[in-house]
């Protein structure tokens, strides 16, 4: 490491500290990283206030209690406390670009909240119930980051940046929509504590090796797969459905495939979301639920927004629609393709899934894959 800002000797890609050791006093905590012992900041136990450590900081007294952490996901205010929530196990699960990969296995919170025995009765309710949704969240499946490379941010993406983008601290090299815990992060920016600002991704990472049977010389070829789960438009799935009037989409997630032979490296990308419609799915005790399309005036400019983001982002798009012809879905389906005729710069595929692949049947995808094996070819 090299001084305060946690970027790696010579200034060539900034990497974050990745083992740090937490101290337990009574009137705070203090983290600290092991590597680089003089880099660290406080917690105040009483009201949460995180401030960097100095050369003044040296105690006379024993922390009550030593650990070893790998990671500070953020911190939350809550009514009368402050709880910030740390890493406390790991397991790497591949690389990127070269770079380890880790998988959050487990966290907790550390409470600030000794200003909690001034609040009321009410206030010390609310609290109590609060923290109760703080612990779903210490055990949040699907977490990934990495110490020296940003994975929220796509390899495609990675190859259009200026020149020096990697020398930035990994918080403000990613994505945002695909940064989790962004909104926790905001007493480490506000003081500038870089080098322990680590952008968590929720989705999944399969990494594959690829033996000498396909006949590729001597080498081994490796395939990655990284799904990213969007921010925007949270909820589950039949609760949260189509799009917000932004545009942005519910349960949108950007997959990635990466394959990697002797230092050549491909990317290929496919994103899905709901359809960019305004509509919803009321959930009752049905098997499956009545969906209603949403009658808008803003329902165009929707949908353009939407294409006009990804356009943006991915360049040429070609836009599959997987839905059931018949039924409500069919009254859906109908209607998405009716805004999708009025774009002309992006390329509407009808496919019923349902129809031609049922009972987990995926015999008949090369349906699907002549109609767009020449889009396929011409995005390389």
């Amino acid at each position: 490491m090299d001084g305060g800002d946690g970027a790696s000797s010579g200034g060539s890609r900034f990497r974050l500290y990745d083992q740090l050791e937490l101290q337990e006093f009574q009137d705070k905590y203090v983290i600290k990283s092991i590597e680089s012992p003089n880099q660290g900041f406080s917690i105040g136990r009483r009201d949460g206030n995180v401030e960097p450590l100095t050369g003044d900081d040296a105690c006379s007294l024993s922390p009550s209690k030593v650990s070893t952490i790998y990671g500070v996901v953020g911190s939350i205010r809550l009514v009368a406390g402050t709880y910030v929530l740390v890493i406390t196990s790991r397991k790497e699960v591949g690389t990127f670009l070269g770079f380890p990969i880790f998988k959050v296995m487990s966290m907790t919170f550390l409470s600030c909240n000794e200003a909690l025995k001034f609040s009321t009765s009410q206030e010390k309710k609310d609290e109590a119930y609060f923290r109760t949704l703080l612990r779903t969240v210490e055990s949040a499946p699907g977490l990934y980051y990495s110490y020296e490379a940003d994975i929220t941010l796509n390899l495609q993406r990675r190859y259009k940046l200026a020149e020096g983008w990697m020398n930035k601290p990994i918080w403000k090299q990613a994505d945002p929509r695909f940064v989790w815990n962004r909104n926790l992060l905001e007493d480490l920016i506000e003081s500038k504590l870089d080098g322990f600002i680590i952008p968590i991704l929720q989705g999944n990472i399969l990494k594959f090796l690829i033996p000498n049977s396909l006949n590729l010389k001597s080498s081994h070829v490796t395939i990655t797969l990284l799904s990213r789960r969007c921010t925007r438009r949270l909820g589950t799935r039949m609760w949260r459905r189509g799009a917000n009037l932004e545009g942005d989409t519910a349960n949108f997630i950007e997959t990635e495939q990466l394959l990697e032979l002797e230092g050549f490296r491909s990317s290929l990308l496919q994103i899905r979301g709901s359809i960019p419609l305004l509509w919803e799915q009321i959930v009752d005790l049905s098997y499956k639920p009545r969906l209603r399309i949403i009658n808008h005036e803003q329902t165009s400019n929707v949908v353009e927004r939407h294409f006009h983001d990804l356009l943006q982002r991915y360049g040429e798009i070609v836009a599959v629609d997987l839905t059931d012809k018949h039924g409500d879905e069919g009254e859906l389906s109908a209607a998405y393709a009716a805004e999708m005729q009025k774009l002309r710069d992006v390329r509407y595929v009808s496919f019923d899934f349902h129809h031609y692949n049922g009972n987990a049947n995926f015999d008949h995808l090369n349906v699907l894959y002549d109609q767009i094996s020449e889009d396929f070819e011409k995005q390389g």
